[in-house]
This record gives structure tokens, C-alpha cells and sequence, in this order.
């Protein structure tokens, strides 16, 4: 079972931006200690970083998804994006490691 979280979405020199599918692996939203935490670490590849929690709601009138996601964002040359990516793979897996919610069963 593939258990990859983190997605380089758009990396080109000067734009690299890296989805982290949260919710999923530890069933809850990251803490904005863990999202400090997060771009403290991106700092020792990076010059800057811009990290979003992100919490999106898509209901219809048969179904409802909450899905939490970080995004990262920065201004480094393409040739960081893959190094990047695995720092937010291990940062999500030692997250849910730490502190996750079963789902709730119907």
C-alpha cells in the first residue's frame, strides 16, 4: 500500500509548491506548532518558505468531505523540489505518529 502523502504540484525554477495530504494519515489538522515546525525544517534547504494549513468542506446533497491539506511554497531553483517533498514526508508520518484520530464509523 503506497502511503505517500507529500506531491510536488508545480516545480520550476523560482516555483515550487508541494501538497502534504494531511488528513488522511493522521486523521485530524496539523497544529500550527506543527506547521512552525514544518517550515523551520524546509529552512535548511530553503531561504524562505510560505506553509498553509488548509481545511476545505465540499458538500453535496448526498455526501460531505472535509479534507486537510498543507501547502508549501517558495522561491528555490527546481533542483530542491524532491528533497523538499521528503522532508514533508517524514514531517506528516512523524505528526500522525505523534498524535492521531481514528475516523468516525457509521
Amino acid at each position: 500500500m503506497d502511503l505517500t502523502t507529500a506531491f510536488v504540484r508545480s516545480e520550476s525554477d523560482g516555483e515550487i509548491e508541494i501538497v502534504v495530504n494531511f488528513g488522511p494519515l493522521s486523521g485530524r489538522e496539523a497544529t500550527l506548532a506543527e506547521v512552525d515546525r514544518l517550515a523551520r525544517r524546509l529552512l535548511a534547504t530553503v531561504d524562505d518558505v510560505r506553509v498553509h494549513a488548509i481545511r476545505t468542506h465540499d458538500v453535496s446533497a448526498v455526501s460531505e468531505t472535509i479534507v486537510h491539506q498543507v501547502v508549501v511554497e517558495t522561491d528555490a531553483p527546481a533542483s530542491t523540489a524532491e528533497a523538499l517533498r521528503d522532508v514533508c514526508e517524514a514531517w506528516a508520518a512523524e505528526c500522525a505518529a505523534e498524535r492521531s484520530l481514528e475516523p468516525l464509523g457509521f
